[in-house]
């Protein structure tokens, strides 16, 4: 999950560094799909336009600070808008 955007982010960072330092910025697949100021930003945007598909939000950024979240990653927790909380 994810393969794809990470390595296009990867691939890019270098560039986006010198373009956008400390931005937050949005991929989906193999596409910069918008930068912004904040976290908040950025998800509210992936929300709206991919709903609950995944996409990637990274702060751009010389160190990469990775987080792993294995209920994610194995599909044990997950937004369900159908549900009331």
């Amino acid at each position: 999950m994810l393969d794809k955007e990470r390595k296009y982010y990867e691939e890019h960072r270098a560039e986006w560094l010198s373009k956008y330092p400390d931005k937050i910025v949005l991929v989906k697949g193999e596409e910069l799909i918008g930068t912004f100021d904040t976290l908040d930003e950025a998800m509210s945007e992936g929300a709206r336009r991919f709903g609950l598909d995944s996409f990637l939000v990274r702060c751009v950024e010389e160190s990469e600070e990775t987080v792993s979240i294995p209920a994610l990653t194995l599909g044990l927790l997950r937004a369900d808008t159908t549900r009331p909380a």
